[in-house]
């Protein structure tokens, strides 16, 4: 299992269908597409609140990106991407919304060495967390 920060802003427009695509400098590799890809909402929410599916990842320097994604003109995405050789744009193909989203204190209550990820982490079957995400579903 995959679990992936998002800013509570961006993970809002995923769940509202707004966004389209998840922008990163680095790649989360093809063998995580068409999987669940749990978001942990970073900022005002600090809970994992569902998960998304990424169907294809882009590749490629910052004009193809906005070429590809249709987000010419859209300033977080070129700051975001200041530096960066590499491009990546994750297809959102799907999403779900917990009704009831995983707090960090309830992740912390099973597992006191829960680590936010920065980027994105694994989740192995073995961790407390992969239960409280199954009975989510």
């Amino acid at each position: 299992m995959l679990l992936m920060s998002i800013k509570t802003k961006y993970a809002n427009e995923i769940f509202s269908g707004k966004k389209k695509y998840e922008f990163r400098r680095k790649s989360i590799g093809d063998k995580n597409c068409n999987k669940k890809i749990y978001i942990y909402s970073s900022e005002n929410e600090k809970a994992i609140v569902g998960y998304m599916v990424v169907d294809r990842i882009l590749k490629g320097d910052l004009d193809y990106i906005l070429n590809e994604t249709n987000y010419f003109d859209n300033k977080d995405i070129v700051d975001y991407f200041i530096g960066s050789k590499e491009c990546f744009a994750l297809h959102i193909n799907n999403y779900y919304r917990f009704k009831n989203p995983i707090e960090l204190d309830e992740i912390r209550s099973v597992d006191n060495k829960f680590v936010i990820p920065q980027f994105y982490r694994y989740i192995s079957e073995k961790e407390p967390l992969c239960g409280l995400l199954r009975f989510r579903e």
